[in-house]
């Protein structure tokens, strides 16, 4: 009976370290990950306000306002389509 128990709980170390080491990795993996996504999106909002401030082309800063103005349309529609939010989607 001891032989057997000590046996079930070499297997269940062996698996819940296993487990662990798995759940670290995955841990480090989403925290990294998460971390470039958002150094990548800071970077790439410091790079269009540039842009919009600094730019010596004022067709191309308006080109660049239309095309965000677009898409923050075409967000607001597909968000609407799917939510019934009064405060954001008004009387759509």
């Amino acid at each position: 009976m001891i032989k057997i128990l000590i046996g079930l709980w070499k297997k269940w170390k062996k698996k819940m370290y296993r487990f662990f080491v798995m759940l670290i990795l995955i841990l480090i993996l989403l925290n990294t990950c998460m971390g470039c996504a958002l150094m990548v999106a800071k970077e790439t909002v410091k790079a269009v306000d540039i842009i919009l401030d600094e730019g010596p082309n004022p067709e191309k800063k308006k080109k660049i306002l239309e095309k965000k103005k677009i898409k923050q349309n075409k967000a607001r529609e597909f968000y609407c389509s799917k939510v019934k939010d009064e405060e954001k989607c008004g009387n759509e």
